[in-house]
């Protein structure tokens, strides 16, 4: 969308030199074509013939008017702007053209040759072509206004068309799912069967989740329907051997030793049982890049009724119009990348379910991808006194998986919006540093002056579920996905200092790949 409409003032600014052009041709072709008439007529005295030929000139579409005199003084014309012109051109020996801001004249001399060799023609007249630039500048406004509009009813049907597809691929089944999971995960009864008719017939991510959540739950079914059966059998063996307990005391040590197994088995069992509630936990993660590609379609379409309004009323002005344009790229462009940030959580949904699977990694330009992930969190920071500094140094380019540094830069900054700066209701600063320690690695440094932590939450800052906002509806998992990411997937180490009212710093120290696939300068999320 943002093609047509840079194509649209493309074309404002493209028609103007190109009518210029046309203009000077067709009056050029008009004294070529329509003067030899002009002079025939009147030199012959044909009053009529002359007024034709000079009206045959004014209905060529850049010429606004024409004028002819006779030196004698016995013949003048004018016609169009030129109608009220009254004033003799003198003799003129050669064409003139000139040409102001406010239009193009040519004056051309109406010169009948003499027939006889040696003789001197006879100069009778001259021909007056004024082409007014009005002409021009309305014409381009016409063309220009068409491209708009076609343009705008363009860009609104592809973006119904854009939410239509967003709400049915992405929206609707991840809800599905979530329901599922929340209906299902803790139910291990062998008698209820989890099925979902709407995502059995999936074959894409959600599908696969589906499937796995379903695999999962059917085996924490069967070990606890073991682990019943297993303890009933080892409550008969006790209760048969308790009158033999001479002869049976190392049969009592093996059972006890197989009790404390079932009883890691149990544990383990209930950790996997939680996985699913996990999963749903996180899956509501995925709600944050779907809202902010929601609430930015919704603010380009009022961003458009607001320029069709002043188009309609002849207010669009140039910085109007590129403030508009402006608007559609940044929308564009933070649509994309919120988009494929959706397609990354759940993603990492699967890599929770599968015990974690390493995104694919490649080359980046550390400065240039902060400065776009800071860019996907404007719609949460333009309305605060929050200030982000990308102090990282240009001249770092390395190979790492992007989708985790993303999430671990988008969930810091998140973290302090709504910790820090207490919903960004206080004013404040945020910056971003890196450093590149070898080629093995490099430390990423974040800091913020906002409230800061005291000791006691600092200890549990990395627990899952561990949260000072819960009543507000906090889910405690920001800083223990981060952690997971910088250490699991990262291969590296984090470190957080913070003091009440002083703010924080979180030092990441992370590990590079050692192939580094080819760099290339986009660094889209």
């Amino acid at each position: 969308m943002s093609a047509l409409l840079i194509t649209v003032a493309t074309v404002y600014w493209a028609l103007q030199p190109v009518l210029e052009r046309t203009r000077a041709h067709n009056v050029a072709a008009a004294i070529d074509n329509l003067a030899i008439l002009v002079t025939q007529s009147l030199w012959v005295y044909n009053e009529t013939g002359t007024v034709d030929a000079a009206n045959a000139i004014l209905r060529d579409q850049f010429i606004s008017g024409v004028s002819v005199n006779d030196h004698s003084g016995l013949f003048n014309y004018s016609g169009g702007d030129l109608a009220d012109f009254a004033a003799q051109v003198p003799r003129l020996a050669a064409p003139i053209q000139t040409q102001n801001d406010a239009a193009l004249t040519a004056w051309v001399p109406l010169i009948v040759e003499a027939e006889g060799a040696g003789e001197q023609n006879f100069n009778i007249g001259t021909l007056q072509i004024r082409s007014d630039n009005g002409l021009i500048r309305q014409q381009v406004n016409e063309l220009t206004q068409i491209s708009l509009s076609v343009s705008a009813v363009v860009f609104v049907l592809l973006q119904f068309l854009f939410y239509f597809l967003v709400r049915q691929l992405i929206a609707k089944p991840v809800e599905l799912f979530t329901l599922h999971v929340q209906t299902y995960a803790a139910d291990l009864s062998p008698e209820t069967v989890a099925i979902t008719p709407a995502l059995q017939q999936r074959s894409d991510e959600i599908g696969r989740l589906y499937e796995i959540f379903n695999v999962q739950r059917q085996s924490l079914i069967e070990q606890n329907v073991s682990l019943v059966e297993y303890r009933h059998r080892l409550e008969q063996l006790v209760s048969r051997r308790t009158s033999e307990l001479s002869t049976a005391n190392a049969t009592l040590v093996d059972s006890l030793e197989k009790l404390k197994t079932a009883q890691t088995e149990l544990i383990r069992s209930e950790k996997m049982a939680s996985l699913g509630i996990l999963v749903s936990g996180i899956a509501h993660e995925v709600n944050t890049p779907l809202g902010v590609a929601i609430t930015a379609a919704s603010h380009l379409k009022e961003e458009m009724r607001i320029t069709q309004q002043c188009l309609a009323g002849n207010q669009l002005t140039r910085s109007g119009f590129e403030g508009f344009l402006a608007e559609c790229h940044e929308t564009e462009t933070l649509l994309s990348r919120n988009l494929n940030r959706a397609a990354t959580l759940i993603q990492s949904f699967k890599n929770i379910a599968v015990d974690q699977a390493s995104d694919q990694a490649r080359l980046i330009n550390l400065h240039g991808y902060v400065d776009e992930i800071v860019m996907s969190l404007r719609p949460k920071l333009k309305h605060t006194e929050i200030e982000v500094l990308n102090r990282v140094p240009k001249t770092i380019n390395l190979s790492i998986a992007p989708g985790a540094l993303a999430q671990i830069i988008t969930n810091l900054i998140l973290n302090s919006l709504i910790h820090g700066f207490q919903d960004g209701t206080r004013a404040g600063q945020i910056t971003l540093d890196a450093a590149q320690q070898s080629k093995d690695g490099f430390s990423l440094v974040y800091q913020d002056n906002g409230a800061g932590m005291t000791p006691e939450v600092l200890a549990h800052i990395y627990d899952p579920f561990y949260t000072t906002r819960r009543s507000t509806g906090g889910s405690g998992l920001g800083m223990n996905i981060v952690y997971n990411l910088v250490t699991s997937k990262l291969l590296g180490q984090i470190k957080t200092t913070s003091q009440l009212g002083q703010g924080l710093e979180i030092v990441m120290a992370i590990k590079l790949l050692h192939e580094r696939p080819p760099y290339r300068e986009e660094n889209a999320l």
